[in-house]
């Protein structure tokens, strides 16, 4: 809601939401013919002809494309041929007819992303941090925070909450070192990629101890803070979350007590994600657990992006968010508030989503209905409540992957922003 390379693949899932009238802009499309032209790239898996049509309008050199929409044809079946036009004057585009496929250009204007360079980060890493040493000063090494090493990066100070330690991952993934993390002025946390850190109560050196992670009980109130995602492309993932750490007593194949709704280092846990995003696609998402059923993987979300095993998502698009969109200018550091207001049964109602920045025009916000979750063997309400009630350590990330179009790729109705993902240009 908005206020004031040769083959590279796709998936379109039985469980997205069904097309409707809001489609991506396309130029004219015709239906049962193959235009006659060079093809420079295919992609398969690819749910729709406009969701081909889209990805034409990623490439500088596309200036046609061919998709295959004949049921149970290999190498036809959702596969999306981009090609090019001739250099210099020509006729007609040479069509051809043939049963099972549709061919058309791309609309003018329409740009994605993923086929070049993201624009780079143009903000200051010290850009609008505030000091908080002096609040720090006040508490000294009394809260049991030790000097920074590779563990324990530094503190910040929490408006509202005090001093928080930060604890880095004992590995990124099992067998994979974790990235550098930096904690400046006590007031920003700046994770470099494959980095990880989590709130603490403390942070010492020597063995990791699940009592120090902080319980941070926010069922019933908002977190706000400010993120700068500037310079992260399609492939790119900044994330801040959620997960009942405090309550796993079971060490994980990362060598600490980290756990999460995808079990990344063998332990399972409920997961809020209150950011993932790059500075094309944003997502929110709740993951309710309960020891019999796990973890659900898959969650609801919010925020705008979606593709490849995940719903869409289309809380706002890309001429209100992304590198210099209307609301959120993504080039730029912007605002976040999330909050976790209670029904009137005493259980969480929703995640409430907002972002916002200075000297644009318009918020963005989104609403996750907790009676809207509904997912087999789960009962969503009574399980995050608990969860949130019991506090949940924040986590911060960044990481990269060739996979990430279940976040940034352009969906079935091609109005995603991403046609590729490319880690290699995360900063």
């Amino acid at each position: 809601r908005v206020q004031a390379k040769a083959a590279a693949s796709f998936a379109y899932v039985d469980f997205a939401p069904p097309f409707n009238e809001e489609m991506e802009a396309c130029g004219t499309i015709d239906d049962g013919y193959d235009y006659n032209l060079t093809a420079f790239k295919t992609l398969r898996n690819v749910g729709s002809a406009t969701m081909c049509c889209a990805a034409c309008a990623a490439y500088e050199g596309c200036g046609a494309w061919t998709w295959g929409a004949a049921p149970h044809v290999d190498w036809v079946t959702h596969v999306c041929w981009l090609k090019e036009l001739p250099l210099g004057p020509f006729g007609p585009v040479p069509k051809v007819r043939k049963a099972g496929v549709m061919s058309g250009y791309p609309a003018p204007g329409v740009k994605k992303a993923g086929a070049q360079p993201p624009p780079p980060s143009v903000s200051g890493k010290l850009d609008g941090v505030v000091s908080k040493e002096d609040d720090l000063a006040m508490y000294g090494t009394a809260a049991g925070f030790s000097p920074r090493s590779a563990k324990c990066p530094g503190s910040i100070f929490i408006e509202g909450h005090g001093p928080v330690a930060l604890i880095n991952a004992g590995a990124d993934t099992p067998g994979k070192p974790g990235g550098r993390v930096e904690a400046l002025m006590g007031d920003a946390v700046v994770p470099h990629i494959t980095g990880r850190t989590y709130f603490g109560t403390s942070c010492q050196e020597g063995p990791y101890d699940q009592t120090s992670y902080l319980p941070l009980q926010l069922l019933g109130k908002r977190i706000s803070w400010t993120t700068d995602v500037s310079g992260t492309g399609c492939g790119c993932n900044a994330a801040m979350y959620l997960v009942s750490m405090p309550q796993n007593q079971q060490k994980g194949t990362c060598n600490d007590y980290y756990c999460d709704a995808m079990h990344v280092c063998g332990v399972e846990c409920a997961e809020i994600d209150l950011q993932e995003a790059n500075q094309y696609s944003w997502m929110s998402t709740m993951h309710t657990h309960n020891p019999a059923a796990g973890a659900d993987g898959l969650g609801v979300a919010r925020g705008f992006g979606g593709s490849l095993g995940e719903p869409e998502r289309r809380d706002w698009t890309a001429e209100e968010y992304g590198p210099g969109a209307r609301c959120v200018d993504t080039t730029r550091p912007f605002q976040v508030s999330v909050s976790f207001p209670i029904g009137a049964d005493g259980q969480l109602a929703s995640m409430n989503l907002q972002l916002s920045q200075a000297g644009q025009p318009c918020d963005l916000e989104a609403v996750n209905e907790v009676g809207a979750y509904h997912v087999k063997g789960h009962h969503p309400a009574q399980e995050l409540t608990s969860a949130l009630q019991a506090g949940m350590t924040p986590v911060i990330s960044y990481w990269k992957s060739a996979d990430m179009l279940w976040m940034d790729g352009l969906g079935a109705d091609g109005r995603g922003p991403c046609v590729e993902d490319a880690p290699d240009w995360c900063p």
